[in-house]
């Protein structure tokens, strides 16, 4: 078959890479590269005594084996150089009145007055009830249908906890607001919380990777896999079904028509993209919402916590006493520990920054949009196997699970096996799509 890819990141680079066994495939990107999230920057080495430019990357940065299956063969199958990375959390609140850590009893006392302070204690003490209980919760089937606001309130957790601790990590992990943090199901915050291994105290046992290099090194050797199949600079303005076909008008004017189309695009994206959408496909991809998140990678140390022994790979910071309800996320990333970067240059990836960075100190600006999820989101996702495949169109990226890098591999290749594929490399991919349109696709 003849089959058209639209989207270049993660999902279409997974489902382009699938297909091209057995099919015809053409992948198109509007951008002037590859990879989406995988955006990998080259900041001035030489400013800081080094020989040349040092790779950092801005958007997707570690994955593990466990909660990664496909990302992790996809790389082995690549032969992508991969290393250790590190997982921990510092948080930085009026800016930097009050700091913590996470990963040892040092670090969670790392400003000596709150041996001493009640409500840092019980922070710590409601942290330990919460690895305890809540998984329980979760298995019995309590928190279906509660939002994580509510169970807090119910389960008689404090502001602290609340506010110091859940929000700020909820926030910093899906790059969104503490307001709309209280809407996020229960039940979804829990599971991924368990599933990532990040209520096992303070030795979590999963480690974390990264791309050697940065996340180019995976894209560029995808990309030359495809060969001429892979475009850049091509962008779809419409797409319309009928009985011969799909049919792509381009932005240039110029058509063609595929017998399969993957759109691996945000859902809004998609959206806008479908010049005939029925009301279910308007209704499902309508649902998910997504914020805009800045990213600025810089080399300035002020917008890091103000205690250096606070400084983890993942950092929350705030100049409020609890994270901002409205604004999205501040979180500054330490680049050297969680890319083993030179420390002699002093490397930040900084989101939704509330202090502006030296301009000196700026190495490139970004706008990553991240889904929103809620309670919407989430039964839009469990009635998306409904609309794949019709009138050959199939839909694919991060947003159809947790927005993870992981998440748009799997839905690019369930995509690409629902349409025959049958690549060796793949691991899980969860269930498989609904049998009549398999049966279709495969015709």
């Amino acid at each position: 078959m003849k089959i058209a890819v639209i989207g270049a990141g993660i999902s279409g680079l997974g489902a382009a890479l699938a297909l091209a066994e057995r099919h015809d495939v053409h992948l198109f990107e509007r951008d002037q590269r590859f990879g989406g999230h995988a955006n990998t920057v080259e900041a001035p080495g030489e400013r800081f005594g080094l020989s040349g430019p040092i790779a950092v990357d801005t958007g997707f940065i570690v994955y593990n084996r466990r909660n990664y299956p496909n990302l992790t063969a996809l790389f082995e199958h690549l032969d992508v150089p991969t290393k250790w990375s590190d997982m921990s959390f510092g948080f930085s609140l009026k800016g930097g009145a009050y700091e913590y850590a996470c990963d040892d009893l040092a670090r969670l006392f790392a400003q000596p007055a709150n041996c001493a302070n009640p409500r840092h204690i019980r922070m710590l003490l409601e942290i330990l009830r919460f690895n305890r209980s809540a998984a329980e919760e979760l298995e019995g089937g309590a928190l279906e249908g509660v939002s994580l606001g509510d169970w807090l309130i119910a389960r008689g957790y404090s502001e602290a906890f609340r506010d110091r601790f859940v929000l700020p990590m909820g926030g910093a992990i899906w790059s969104t607001s503490t307001a709309q943090m209280l809407d996020f199901p229960a039940s979804s915050f829990v599971a991924f919380f368990r599933n990532h291994d990040l209520m096992t105290g303070l030795d979590p046992a999963q480690r974390w990777r990264t791309v050697d290099g940065g996340s180019r090194e995976y894209v560029r050797r995808l990309v030359q896999a495809l060969g001429p199949r892979a475009s850049l600079g091509v962008g779809a303005q419409e797409i319309t079904r009928g009985p011969e076909g799909v049919r792509i008008r381009f932005d240039d004017g110029s058509e063609g028509r595929f017998d399969q189309v993957v759109l691996a695009t945000h859902s809004d994206v998609s959206l806008g993209l479908m010049a005939d959408a029925d009301a279910e496909e308007r209704a499902r991809l309508s649902a998910i919402r997504y914020t805009q998140n800045r990213a600025v990678l810089h080399s300035d140390p002020a917008l890091m916590p103000r205690r250096r022994k606070v400084w983890s790979s993942w950092n929350f910071l705030s100049q409020g006493a609890a994270a901002d309800a409205e604004r999205p996320a501040e979180v500054s990333y330490w680049m050297n520990r969680l890319q083993g970067l030179p420390a002699q240059a002093p490397l930040f990836v900084s989101l939704n920054p509330g202090v502006e960075p030296d301009p000196y100190a700026v190495h490139g600006e970004f706008t990553y949009a991240h889904p929103l999820y809620d309670g919407a989101a989430f039964e839009a996702q469990a009635g998306m196997d409904a609309v794949q495949g019709r009138g050959g169109l199939w839909h694919a990226g991060a947003w159809l699970g947790w927005g993870f890098h992981e998440d748009g591999l799997r839905s690019g290749l369930r995509a690409a096996m629902a349409l025959g594929a049958r690549p060796a490399w793949a691991r899980e991919t969860g269930a498989a799509m609904p049998d009549r349109f398999a049966a279709t696709a495969a015709e």
